[in-house]
């Protein structure tokens, strides 16, 4: 199913390029989003992260044209297209992630011939599944093959989280990159984020993975997300250590030391890293009523100590555990966006209904 989305999509945009250019693309490129099932904020932090790709994505059609050193991008969500140069910086708009993967990977295409873009997504922006992600991979590889160049998915990865990292300005760790190059959908990866080693992990066949928006949009270059970044590199520094997650259990006590809020910051740090390593273990063994309490356990934990939640969000969650789900928390960044849910799949349907019911501002995005 998801090789058709893909697949689907590309033809989508492959239709407006030629529609909006007069011309067939060069290349055509797709990747998925995300959803976070554990390990939120813990990437940056040099910890352990568990996300799989979803069955939607966003998918970009590219060629060579125009004026050089320019490029023209357009998107089926919008009817006016943007006109950038290859030397601008980044402004706040959509098609600073496409600029940026210009500059890093094809700055002499664009300056020679000028590039022509056109994007086709259902994946939702401001929903907390990684479109900025998606939009990167899929740009890099799409630029690689007009090019005729292969992109080897670890360094596509790479390159994604520099471009948002140094051109955009967002301050993330590598988890959305990289699962969105380098995973499968249907499987959980676990991934270090320090080490980059990473592995497969199978989900339980009973349950259904259920992705919902909570009707909060967000944007964390606006919102919080680059002062929980800081307050953990300061937490570091009171610490000494480079990272929190070289911290463990044995750490609590000196971590509660910390001032408020540092110390709440780097708690969650090191409880969800554990949560991440028992979530591992127990979706290896079979106990899918322990998984599920983890995701509980860690959605407590982004509201109480990383104060990343919001009252909808929040409210979306014990919903979804009032219906039936055997687990349920915060997915993303934060500050709004969507809620991940488990669900046994012989009552998937009826779940379903149950929240389009309760939360009509909510939106079903995923069931998987």
């Amino acid at each position: 199913m998801t090789e058709d989305i893909a697949d689907g999509l590309k033809a989508r945009a492959a239709r407006a390029f030629e529609e909006r250019f007069g011309t067939a693309p060069g290349a055509l490129a797709f990747a998925p989003g995300r959803v976070n099932l554990l390990g939120e904020h813990t990437d940056y932090n040099g910890g352990y992260v568990l996300p799989m790709p979803l069955a939607l994505g966003t998918a970009i059609a590219i060629g060579p044209g125009g004026r050089p050193g320019r490029i023209r991008l357009a998107s089926e969500s919008f009817e006016d297209e943007e006109d950038r140069c290859i030397e601008d910086r980044a402004s706040g708009a959509w098609s600073d992630y496409v600029l940026g993967c210009v500059a890093a990977a094809a700055r002499d295409i664009a300056a020679e011939t000028g590039l022509r873009a056109m994007i086709a997504s259902n994946l939702p922006v401001g929903a907390g599944l990684s479109s900025s992600a998606a939009i990167e991979v899929c740009t890099l590889r799409a630029l690689h093959g007009l090019k005729g160049k292969p992109l080897d998915p670890v360094e596509a990865a790479l390159e994604a989280r520099r471009v948002e990292n140094h051109f955009v300005g967002m301050p993330c760790g590598i988890m959305d990159q990289f699962v969105v190059s380098v995973g499968r959908a249907g499987r959980a990866l676990f991934l270090d984020t320090r080490r980059l080693t990473h592995r497969e992990v199978a989900l339980p066949g009973r349950y259904r993975v259920a992705v919902i928006h909570s009707g909060v949009s967000h944007k964390l270059t606006e919102d919080g997300y680059a002062a929980r970044v800081a307050e953990c590199n300061a937490a570091c520094a009171a610490l000494g250590v480079e990272f929190l997650g070289d911290l463990g259990p044995a750490d609590l006590d000196r971590v509660g030391g910390l001032d408020s809020p540092l110390a709440e910051r780097a708690r969650h740090v090191i409880t969800e890293n554990q949560r991440v390593l028992k979530a591992v273990h127990a979706l290896s063994s079979g106990d899918s009523s322990g998984f599920a309490r983890l995701m509980i356990e860690s959605h407590a934990s982004q509201r109480d100590d990383y104060a990343v939640s919001v009252p909808e969000v929040d409210a979306l969650v014990n919903g979804a555990l009032d219906l039936g789900a055997a687990g349920a928390r915060l997915t993303g960044g934060g500050f709004g966006g969507s809620v991940v849910a488990m669900v046994a799949a012989n009552r998937a349907v009826e779940f379903c209904k149950g929240i389009e019911a309760a939360f009509p501002q909510a939106r079903l995005l995923s069931l998987s």
